[in-house]
């Protein structure tokens, strides 16, 4: 299970305990990404902080520069700037500096604090409690099917919609534009598979997706599948009916139209992390799909 927790890590020292990184990984799925200063760490947060669920902060952390002194004040800055515009990433402070362990004006400014290597296996609990109650790690845990194996932007989408259904925004019309993303990288996963024999080129989903319904290919791409592809084709595609489409689901007139085309969509996402991964098998799923290809040219030229 791929599920991992990704978490930043910012201590100008790192390089020296990596094996506190392969503990959090051994022992708690924890993925360290390790930064020596607080900016470029909460700068990378900032591009993508769907991905990121909390940071550890050394406690004389590097501000800007690796040329700096590390100091309390570098914490300092960095825990400003996530009260001010990241209020929701949960930061822990680490710290292994004996005259900050015993310095009561260190503690009321920041009176939670782990000790390295002391407490070690208490941070990591604590990181697991606090990201297992934040609204996106609910949602990963909820849908495992899903979140095992995606990863990266395209994880971060479909979190985003499955958001929707789960705050039962269901005349929420963006849906749709939404999921015709994650449909335009189902396509182009599916030809680098080698199951789409025809190249998806970012304006034929629909051909895309009368290929891969052919009853010839049901034997890889069961009913419910071809089904599901060719109905979220169908709504999410751009163009006069979609302008329909929307304002039904605006006007309540289809009040369950965006919770059934997310679960169509999950269903497909599942089924593509369920294609073998024999190389035998997919080169036989190769070739079926290319002998599928000459009939669909000839039918379509024919036309």
């Amino acid at each position: 299970m791929n599920n991992s927790y990704h978490i930043l890590w910012i201590d100008d020292e790192w390089e020296e305990m990596t094996s506190f990184q392969k503990f959090c990984k051994l022992h708690y799925n924890m993925e360290l990404t390790p930064f020596k200063t607080q900016k470029e760490g909460l700068d990378t947060y900032a591009k993508n902080p769907t991905f990121w669920e909390a940071v550890i902060l050394d406690a004389k952390v590097l501000n800007e520069s690796e040329q700096e002194v590390a100091s309390v004040a570098g914490l300092q800055n960095a825990v400003l700037r996530i009260k001010e515009e990241f209020k929701e990433l949960p930061y822990f402070i680490s710290t292994g500096q004996p005259d900050l362990l015993s310095d009561n004006t260190f503690k009321s400014f920041f009176p939670v604090f782990y000790e390295k290597e002391v407490d070690d296996e208490k941070l990591c609990d604590d990181i697991i409690q606090t990201i297992n109650e934040q609204p996106n790690r609910i949602i990963k845990n909820k849908y495992p099917e899903i979140f095992s194996w995606l990863e990266g932007t395209i994880a971060d989408e479909v979190l985003s919609i499955i958001k929707i259904y789960e705050n039962r925004e269901f005349a929420n019309a963006d849906t749709f534009n939404k999921v015709r993303k994650v449909l335009d990288w189902i396509m182009s996963y599916l030809y680098d598979y080698g199951l789409l024999a025809i190249k998806f080129n970012g304006t034929n989903l629909a051909e895309c997706s009368k290929f891969l319904g052919n009853s010839k290919l049901q034997s890889v791409v069961p009913v419910h599948i071809q089904r599901h592809l060719y109905s979220l084709v169908t709504v999410a595609n751009e163009g006069s009916h979609r302008q329909h489409i929307d304002e039904e689901v605006k006007s309540s007139k289809a009040p369950f139209l965006v919770a059934s085309t997310i679960f169509e969509l999950l269903n497909v996402l599942t089924w593509l992390h369920q294609l073998p991964n024999d190389m035998e098998e997919k080169q036989t799923i190769e070739k079926l799909a290319a002998n599928v290809a000459i009939d669909f040219v000839q039918s379509n030229n024919k036309h």
